[in-house]
């Protein structure tokens, strides 16, 4: 919000004003009571949160299990020579189709 330097002015003189006012307000002995019977005449706020901060708050907590689960794999693999000697998807899919057909003809 741009003010101009008078509308500037007016409302610092507005703000000042109400600021010295609240001096001069008569205040009752009991304010507080009063004060905490509205609040409590407020109701309670729903803090029930929806459904992806919950699962926010879930996936930051198994990060960095699943990173390291990640980085344990990967060097399990390495090790194994298994990424540069095999096709592991390749593999997979042919011990499938060796176990259907195995199923089928009995072989």
């Amino acid at each position: 919000m741009k003010l101009s330097g008078k509308e500037l002015e007016k409302l610092t003189g507005i703000l000042r004003e109400a600021y010295r006012a609240k001096e001069r307000l008569p205040v009752r002995e009991q304010w507080q009571d009063s004060v905490m019977v509205r609040i409590r005449h407020m109701g309670t706020c729903s803090s029930a949160p929806g459904y992806l901060p919950t699962f926010e708050h879930l996936v930051w907590r198994l990060a960095p299990a699943t990173s390291l689960l990640m980085a344990v794999l990967a060097a399990l693999s390495f090790a194994m020579n298994a990424l540069f000697e095999y096709d592991i998807v390749q593999l997979v899919l042919t011990a499938v189709e060796d176990s259907a057909l195995v199923h089928l003809f009995g072989v």
